[in-house]
């Protein structure tokens, strides 16, 4: 009898194959302790370690960039300056002078990171334990002359089954094999997770026991849509699960129809429709999905991953890069948002015990000018290669964004005084994700080019209930009134003073908001590029006159679930 058991959905797609059952390379470390005589030989063997990780990281970078994408081939890169760090490796070298043999130094390093990142609360950074276990087992193995995990003998359809999969195992798995992913652990924006979509190949984690319930070798069916796993498959199960793949197959040439088109509703009304990016990575994805622009670069991944602060140098490439890409469409880049689920772990930032309500975003970057300023500069020398919009998130005063823009307009001025020519005027806007923002919205738009609302914020914020707390999860309502309430106020604040506004997070992908959205008047749709086909094929469908009409009856509703079946109604969804 076949058995069906559900995961974390990490990756979209179907596959089927036999049971690959990838372990991690066999490595004991010895607790030996050496005496002083030894320790110059210790301290060369970890230095030809790193030598030779250096070595094999630039390969795997090489051959990654080559099969995948840049935000792939990235991951490397933050490996390479993680065994460049100062500070990690003057760890190892006193834990050997203090009589420890390399292979223990390694580890004792090694543990201090990984606790760390362990202890934080965004998942994004606990995910980052995995790259400093990755890198000392790396580097163990290269002492001990051991093979790390190797995926590359797989030779026929397989789904590989793991306890979870290092970025350096990831990096070797090849889609004309590898048809799925299946990990104990690993989230979203774990490495592994990140290459599986890279290569379209279905990926589903969170299942503990997962390796006591499988054996290598055994047919499987992985569904990457729903996070459903068949073990023990029929010939029903997989014929069901054929066709399903079959038509999805056919849906995405379908969308590629709308390739080149305008976004326009079926009375002809245009939204603009731009995607969101973490950095130059995804640009490829933006292109090849027909964006009409970038509606949110999210900087904090630049500043992420690593053990410092981005240099200068280093943000003016990332952000020149993805404004060259895009041949002069509008690319709205977002100053540093941390705080909150989002912790930079090298700034020792003090504990908060509400952090979401605490020095986050604007906040925290009008309290660390030097920081700030560092970023003002890299946009403003980006600002000519292509059609920049700078955006200050989480502002909740008028003088908040006051003093930013004054801000980046004195680093704008230095620098043109420094290259002797005066640049274009860049747009300046706030990502409105409180209800402070949205009240004084009529106010605000007397000073900003432009609005972008942050639905997922805004929803919180405005039901108080904490998005990641599953205990409230239930009043973490996008549909209830005195949300869609004040969304309809920034539109309508931006409308009365000529002022464009858009919107990013998960109402903006959502097809009963889009709808209500349109009704309200909004401008602008960021989404996740591979969302924007569909998007736009279902703009299409719709007219802008009955929205209207649904989108002022909404707001007289009592509840959220009110205002769902209203939407149902009209919608013939019912």
């Amino acid at each position: 009898m076949p058995e069906i058991i559900t995961g974390l959905k990490l990756s979209e797609g179907i596959g089927f194959g036999s049971i690959f059952i990838s372990s991690e390379a066999d490595i004991e470390i010895s607790e030996r302790e050496i005496d002083t005589a030894q320790i110059d030989n210790e301290v060369s063997a970890y230095k030809d370690s790193i030598q030779k990780a250096h070595i094999q990281l630039r390969q795997l970078r090489e051959n990654v960039g080559e099969h995948l994408d840049e935000d792939s081939a990235a991951i490397f890169d933050a490996h390479i300056m993680m065994l460049d760090d100062p500070g990690f490796n003057e760890q190892i070298i006193n834990h050997i002078n203090n009589l420890n043999n390399a292979e223990k130094a390694i580890q004792l390093a090694g543990d201090v990171y990984i606790k760390k990142f362990e202890s934080l609360d965004s998942e994004y950074m606990k995910a980052r334990a995995l790259d400093v276990k990755d890198i000392c087992m790396r580097l163990t193995a290269n002492i001990q002359g051991v093979q790390l995990t190797d995926l590359t003998r797989v030779d026929e359809p397989v789904v590989v089954v793991a306890e979870e999969l290092t970025p350096s195992a990831s990096a070797q798995l090849d889609s004309k094999y590898v048809k799925g992913i299946i990990t104990a652990k690993g989230g979203i924006t774990s490495h592994s997770a990140i290459i599986a979509r890279s290569l379209n190949i279905p990926a589903i984690s969170g299942l503990d026991d997962i390796l006591s319930k499988v054996t290598h070798g055994d047919d499987i069916i992985i569904d990457g849509f729903t996070g459903d796993i068949v073990l023990a498959p029929t010939e029903i199960e997989m014929a069901a699960y054929s066709e399903k793949k079959k038509a999805q197959e056919e849906r995405e040439i379908k969308l590629k129809e709308f390739i080149g088109k305008e976004t326009k509703t079926l009375d002809g009304i245009n939204i603009s429709l731009y995607a969101n990016i973490k950095g130059p990575e995804d640009v490829n994805d933006v292109k090849s999905n027909d964006a009409e622009g970038i509606g949110l670069y999210r900087t904090e991944f630049l500043y992420m991953n690593r053990m410092n602060l981005p240099s200068e140098e280093e943000q003016f490439k990332a952000y020149k890069a993805v404004l060259s890409s895009q041949d002069d469409k509008p690319v709205i880049i977002r100053t540093l948002d941390i705080g909150g689920d989002k912790e930079l772990s090298y700034l020792n930032l003090p504990k908060e015990s509400n952090p979401f309500l605490g020095e986050r975003s604007i906040r925290f970057l009008l309290k660390n000018e030097e920081i700030f300023k560092t970023q003002l500069r890299a946009l403003v020398r980006a600002s000519g290669h292509g059609n920049l919009k700078v955006m200050f998130p989480m502002v909740t005063t008028i003088d908040e964004f006051n003093r930013a823009k004054a801000l980046l307009v004195e680093e704008k001025e230095k620098y043109e005084a420094e290259i002797g020519k005066k640049l274009n005027d860049i747009a300046t806007g706030v990502m409105v994700e409180t209800p402070s923002a949205a009240m004084i919205s009529d106010q605000l738009a007397k000073h900003v080019d432009f609005f972008s609302i942050g639905s997922n914020d805004l929803i919180q914020y405005t039901m108080a209930a904490d998005r990641l707390n599953d205990q409230v999860s239930d009043l973490y309502q996008p549909y209830h009134p005195s949300v869609l309430g004040l969304i309809k106020k920034v539109i309508e604040s931006g409308r009365n003073n000529n002022k464009w506004v858009g919107i990013c997070g998960e109402m903006a992908c959502d097809y009963k908001s889009i709808a209500l959205l349109a009704g309200f008047g909004i401008d602008e749709l960021s989404v996740t590029p591979k969302n924007i086909l569909a998007i736009r094929e279902y703009i299409s469908k719709i007219k802008k006159t009955d929205m209207e009409q649904l989108s002022e009856q909404v707001l007289s509703c009592d509840s959220a679930e009110d205002v769902l079946y209203l939407i149902d109604e009209h919608l013939n969804l019912t």
